[in-house]
């Protein structure tokens, strides 16, 4: 079960960038796209580098290690060789705040 927390400003998060913020327990990417947010762990899935160092191509994200790309709205994979998704959270905003959903 899953628990929403408050991690970034709606206003913080510039559009079209990824705003990296580092919890106690994962680094998670955000992205503005059009006003709405997406959230991701922060590391590509084929060799755990930060992937919010990367660029950002619309909804493309490409690793600066090996260019694996992801789709930051779903975090499927579009280009090896990454092979797994990127891991996605559920976003919610109240007001200005940016709340992802966490594990317990």
């Amino acid at each position: 079960m899953g628990y929403f927390k408050k991690i970034a400003q709606k206003s913080e998060i510039a559009e079209g960038k990824v705003k990296s913020i580092e919890t106690k327990f994962i680094r998670i990417g955000l992205v503005n796209l059009g006003g709405e947010i997406f959230a991701f762990e922060d590391l590509c899935t084929h060799d755990g580098e930060i992937i919010s160092g990367g660029k950002l191509e619309g909804d493309v994200i490409t690793c600066p290690r090996h260019f694996a790309k992801f789709n930051v709205r779903d975090g499927k994979v579009l280009c090896m060789p990454a092979t797994s998704p990127l891991p996605t959270l559920k976003v919610r905003v109240a007001g200005e705040d940016v709340e992802v959903e966490l594990e317990d």
